[in-house]
């Protein structure tokens, strides 16, 4: 907050502001940490409220904690890059499956020496850690194989394995059988939720490389966050699938439904919460240069991973003209024509005399003839 109000404060026009740049930054991101730690923060709460995690229930409860937070943010992330297609995607311009590719790869190897005796004492293989390994394996050996082929892909370059990662681990976890009869439906309602959203991001890869869904609209295509929507109420389900909240849940008397339908609530409620600050991101950022996005000269802001690659080609031709050559010979038109009585046309160029004209400057001319 102090970093904040020192940016607005704007010090700089009153004397010289070194440290200006610096605190920028800094308040950056600071602000990118700031939402992660309150989700944190949240989260213990709510289990200290509770008294889960206690008495032996320490490494069960914090392995649904992690694993459903990642994918949390797992949909977090697809709704940033539907949403926001932040200028640093375009600056690299890279597939957006890369980075999916590469955190699936990254957290299997994690998973792979971590489900089994890493926080408590393991005595023997349970039918549990086996297949849990099992998804650590998967994830890393999907993940290398989507991360290599997508290695030199632009952003117009899609791949549909992340989402089949996640449908083959949902089909794991619809069928993982627990303790008690209350426990296997929650896994069964986390695992339909992972295949839908494996089945939808599938769906809306092949929309888009087909051209079906349209990528010069303003805003995303409706379909796009039906993905987002299941990874997030994944996490959610599996959040609450530990043992401790499944007994209590018994001991209530609820039923899989009430259950399913409350956390499916509060999914809603999660979803809205990060739509809501995109959202407010992107109207802020009207108004301030620094958090504009790749904008064409039309003014049509550009917020998809296809549109910011499309503005990154436009960009490179326009870049690859004779600045000081007003029109091409294929742009030339047809000057001969008897019924042409004055021709309007579009400044191309980029730079005249050190000056970048708008968009909507013309140039009138009138009749042509040739002697």
């Amino acid at each position: 907050m102090g970093a904040g109000i020192y940016l607005k404060l704007h010090t700089e026009r009153r004397f010289n502001d070194r440290a200006r740049p610096f605190i920028k930054i800094a308040h950056k991101y600071l602000a990118a940490l700031m939402v992660v730690a309150t989700y944190t923060q949240v989260l213990l709460g709510v289990v200290a409220w509770l008294g889960f995690c206690y008495d032996g229930y320490m490494g069960q409860c914090l392995a649904h904690l992690i694993m459903g937070s990642s994918f949390l943010a797992y949909g977090i992330w697809l709704l940033l890059l539907v949403r926001l297609a932040t200028p640093w995607l375009a600056r690299f311009g890279r597939s957006p499956e890369l980075y999916d590719s590469a955190m699936i790869m990254v957290w299997g190897l994690f998973n792979t020496f971590t489900e089994h005796g890493f926080i408590e004492e393991a005595h023997g293989w349970s039918h549990k850690d086996l297949q849990h390994t099992s998804l650590g394996v998967i994830w890393f050996c999907g993940g290398l194989l989507s991360t290599y082929m997508l290695r030199k892909a632009g952003p117009s370059d899609r791949s549909m394995f992340p989402a089949i990662i996640l449908i083959f681990t949902g089909c794991a976890m619809a069928s993982h059988e627990q303790d008690t009869e209350f426990s296997t439906k929650v896994h069964f309602v986390f695992g339909l939720s992972l295949v839908l959203a494996g089945f939808t991001r599938c769906v809306e890869i092949l929309l888009i490389t087909t051209g079906l869904i349209k990528s010069n609209s303003k805003e995303p295509n409706p379909f796009q966050y039906i993905s987002v929507f299941f990874l997030c109420h994944s996490g959610m389900a599996f959040m609450s699938a530990n043992h401790e909240s499944v007994a209590a849940m018994e001991n209530i008397g609820i039923d899989i439904g009430t259950f399913s339908l409350g956390f499916l609530s509060i999914s809603f409620l999660l979803f809205f919460y990060a739509y809501f600050l995109m959202q407010l991101y992107t109207d802020l950022g009207s108004n301030d240069k620094d958090m504009m996005l790749p904008t064409a000269d039309d003014g049509t802001v550009y917020q998809t991973v296809a549109q910011v690659s499309e503005i990154r080609g436009h960009s490179s031709d326009e870049a690859t003209r004779n600045p000081h050559v007003l029109f091409d010979a294929a742009d030339e038109d047809d000057y001969d024509s008897p019924d042409m009585g004055s021709t309007t046309f579009r400044n191309r160029s980029t730079t005249v005399d050190g000056i970048s004209p708008r968009s909507s400057d013309e140039i009138e001319l009138g009749p042509m003839r040739r002697d």
